[in-house]
């Protein structure tokens, strides 16, 4: 077997650990929610739902990207020990999951620490910043902290690096360097408010919701999207989709400016998922078809279709929040399913378009032939 055959077996299979990851931290939470019935021990349990969207899927999803991107073989390290601990923590081996999780992201902060001494720019710093908050959080979780206790240094994970990415692709818009350097700033409040939020939750998270809403201000305001949403197919959906995410991420400021951050209970629920499915999924919706064919070398052909899962992650994330404000049980599970939908509706939709596109190019080649 040639090296290239390894190679593509290889990435193959740490893509299908972190489609592993997102498909049982899926499954966990809706067990979470208690949608799903089961008698006796479920086979996933509820409470692996956000370790496994974190690190499973995010943490093994963009350490395979930039092990890709770096083409250095020690990277893919990173989302190797990820895979091993969605399959150590599926077994029930926590405490060894926990070491592979911690082990992952460490290896991720090493290559994120690596392209900035390559190339010393300001969203590679930023992204640096993003691998450290996971690897630190993951450093909590193995010394037993509660969930609500790191959750934040898990979230500033994806959040702060999409937003080191977003910086990287608008170079294009050419943003001064003064504003640049308010935009550092900003991402280091992240990290400074995160550390306060261990001495007082309140002042900590209130902090945070500041530097967030200053962030996605400036995004709006800089992000080539403003320009390219009255463009066609995949940059104008992604226009979209980042818009709305930058959205959902002011929205998640002012909740926790105003209502503030709760450890547990329906407030924690309603800011959480504004975070990682308002802004976090709607960042991996508008990357996709930039990501895909990096890692796989397949354009996805655009389709229409990929409005519908847009909308409703929205719209079902607007009904959760809804009933988290209010208390409304049911109303918190349909919005809760609704996301779990929009977000298998396009992974099916990549999939489908990959195969149709794929079984064309065999029909044109045998044809040609």
């Amino acid at each position: 077997m040639n090296s290239s055959k390894t190679a593509t077996y290889v990435l193959v299979g740490l893509l299908l650990l972190a489609a592993a990851g997102l498909l049982a931290g899926l499954y966990a939470g809706l067990l979470r929610l208690g949608l799903l019935q089961t008698t006796g021990a479920p086979a996933v349990s509820p409470l692996l739902h956000g370790p496994l969207m974190i690190n499973g899927f995010l943490g093994a999803l963009i350490g395979l990207e930039r092990a890709a991107a770096l083409e250095r073989k020690w990277a893919y390290l990173a989302p190797l020990f990820m895979g091993i601990a969605i399959i150590l923590l599926l077994s029930g081996w926590i405490v060894p999951a926990r070491w592979a999780f911690l082990f992952g992201s460490v290896v991720l902060t090493a290559i994120m620490s690596f392209l900035y001494h390559l190339q010393p720019k300001t969203y590679h710093m930023i992204m640096a910043l993003g691998a450290f908050s996971l690897a630190f959080g993951n450093l909590l979780f193995l010394l037993g902290y509660p969930i609500y206790q790191l959750v934040g240094w898990w979230a500033a994970f994806p959040v702060l690096t999409i937003f080191g990415e977003r910086l990287e692709l608008n170079r294009v818009m050419r943003p001064p360097q003064r504003a640049q350097n308010l935009f550092l700033a900003l991402n280091l409040g992240v990290i400074i408010s995160l550390v306060v939020c261990h001495f007082s939750a309140s002042i900590g998270w209130k902090l945070l919701s500041v530097f967030l809403i200053g962030i996605s201000i400036w995004l709006i305001k800089y992000d080539i999207a403003r320009r390219t949403v009255k463009s066609v197919e995949w940059t104008k959906y992604s226009a979209y989709s980042l818009l709305t995410g930058y959205g959902w991420i002011i929205l998640a400021g002012l909740f926790g400016l105003f209502i503030g951050f709760k450890p547990a209970g329906p407030i924690y629920d309603g800011l959480m998922h504004m975070i990682f499915v308002g802004f976090v999924f709607s960042m991996i919706f508008a990357h996709a078809p930039v990501i895909i064919p990096s890692l796989s070398g397949k354009l996805v052909p655009y389709h229409k279709y990929f409005y519908l899962p847009l909308i409703l992650l929205h719209v079902f994330l607007a009904v959760r929040l809804v009933g988290d404000l209010f208390g409304w049980h049911t109303v918190r599970q349909v919005g809760g399913y609704g996301n779990v939908i929009a977000i298998l509706l396009f992974l099916g939709g990549v999939v489908f378009q990959l195969l149709k596109k794929s079984i064309r190019d065999r029909k044109l080649t045998i044809n040609k032939i």
